[in-house]
């Protein structure tokens, strides 16, 4: 009987596997004959506010894939009919250093599924990366880049600041730099009371602003520094064969709205360019058009000399003669730098000087002013005799030392090395503005800079 009944569930244990080895067939035919979905849709990238080209978007759990077009859309046929997480990958969150964005869509046998992805705002990305640091419900995010006014650069490691001007305890100024690429974040601003944001670099500051932030709110706010200051170009048009002035002769910068006429010497003057580099068109009745390239930095005036032809010849390109800084023009007969000192001068002071800063002071460049004055020691606490070095461009009470740079060493105590540094062995000395200086050296030379080289 035991064996009987043995068999009897052997036999029955068989039978329900096959129906249900039955049953998943029939499921799975029913599914094959079931038509697949299609997903299609748009990949944005919300931080450039564009398309985003070439992501790779995928219904996870599938082998369903494929890759954005030019215009951010993208078609994906043969989606089996389920529930399905859908994601996009790029290099652009990569950079951004964020994970790809998911959404889970139900799919419906033949049908046709509209999407829109997207990369995250940067006002949603600033708030997830701000979220370990905004230890209070009472602060905002505020991040934006600093560029100089007037060429619109980038300004890396200048200091931006938020400082509320409702006076309440507590309530402290929030200050942070900018990074390589000029971009600043601030992750605890407090919010719901005005503030100003602004930013420094040296002795420059930018123009602020006055904003008003809502808690756990992110806000992009570009800065801008006034850093640069105008140059000129100037100098004369002449016939490329007789060497005569040309008078009457059009001289343009494009991509600015200086323009102007030359005299009867062939002379013009062209002022308030931002610095960089500029297309200089020169134009007359009698000669060829031509069109030359000419670099002006800030603070500086660059004088060229520009030969036109009748027609069209294989002719040199315009000729600079001089560039001089701090807005001096070679064309009153200066015509080298006075900025700048080379052996050759030095060679000719040595008998008038006896120290290094008599030889600063026969320099005469504009804004370099050398006094003695009397400073007080830092260990001693005693007043004692020292130089002030200031490179500005107007007077007044005080001293904002210039940085000393002996070699291309910033000097930390240049009183003590300039007293006692022999002038026979200096080769050369160069004057850098504050803005030239910070450039090179960083903040220490907020105050523009002395370099020394020996020989």
């Amino acid at each position: 009987m035991k064996q009987l009944a043995t068999r009897g569930t052997q036999a029955w244990r068989a039978a329900a596997v096959a129906a249900l080895w039955v049953a998943i067939s029939a499921t799975q035919a029913f599914a094959q004959s079931e038509p697949p979905a299609t997903l299609r849709g748009l990949v944005f990238d919300s931080t450039s506010m564009e398309a985003l080209a070439g992501a790779r978007v995928a219904v996870m759990g599938t082998t369903v894939t494929g890759e954005t077009d030019a215009a951010g859309r993208f078609v994906l046929p043969g989606v089996p009919a389920g529930t399905y997480w859908i994601s996009f990958y790029h290099d652009r969150l990569q950079s951004l250093g964020v994970s790809p964005p998911s959404r889970q869509i139900d799919f419906a046998p033949g049908q046709t599924v509209d999407v829109q992805l997207a990369v995250p705002s940067e006002e949603t990305l600033l708030l997830g990366w701000c979220l370990a640091e905004q230890t209070s419900p009472e602060t905002a995010v505020v991040a934006g880049i600093v560029t100089d006014s007037l060429t619109g650069v980038p300004m890396p490691r200048a200091i931006v600041t938020a400082t509320a001007l409702t006076r309440l305890p507590g309530i402290q100024p929030v200050e942070v730099r900018t990074d390589d690429s000029g971009y600043f974040r601030m992750c605890a601003v407090r919010a719901d009371v005005d503030v100003r944001l602004q930013a420094h670099f040296g002795q420059s500051s930018g123009r602020s602003i006055e904003m008003r932030l809502a808690p756990r709110t992110a806000t992009i706010q570009d800065l801008q520094l006034l850093m640069s200051s105008e140059g000129t170009l100037a100098g004369y048009v002449r016939d490329y064969v007789s060497g005569d002035p040309v008078a009457g002769a059009q001289v343009m910068v494009l991509g600015t709205s200086s323009g102007t006429l030359t005299d009867l010497t062939g002379r013009f003057i062209l002022d308030d360019l931002p610095p960089g580099r500029h297309l200089v068109r020169t134009d007359h009745i009698a000669f060829e058009e031509r069109t030359d390239s000419v670099t002006i930095f800030s603070e500086e005036t660059v004088d060229i000399e520009v030969r036109m032809a009748t027609e069209a010849l294989e002719v040199e390109g315009l000729v600079v003669t001089a560039r001089t800084r701090f807005g001096r023009t070679s064309l009153a007969g200066d015509a080298k730098r006075i900025d700048f000192i080379g052996r050759e001068e030095i060679e000719l002071l040595l008998p008038r000087v006896t120290a290094t800063p008599d030889l600063l002071r026969n320099m005469n460049a504009p804004g370099l002013r050398i006094r003695d004055v009397y400073q007080q020691d830092e260990l001693t606490g005693v007043m004692i005799p020292g130089i002030c070095i200031e490179i500005r461009r107007s007077g007044g009470e005080g001293c904002r030392p210039a940085a000393v740079a002996l070699n291309n060493v910033i000097l930390p105590y240049p009183d003590e090395v300039l007293r006692d540094l022999d002038p026979t062995i200096i080769d050369r000395i160069e004057i850098l503005s504050p803005i030239d200086a910070q450039f090179q050296f960083g903040s220490v030379a907020g105050n523009g800079a002395i370099l020394i080289f020996t020989r």
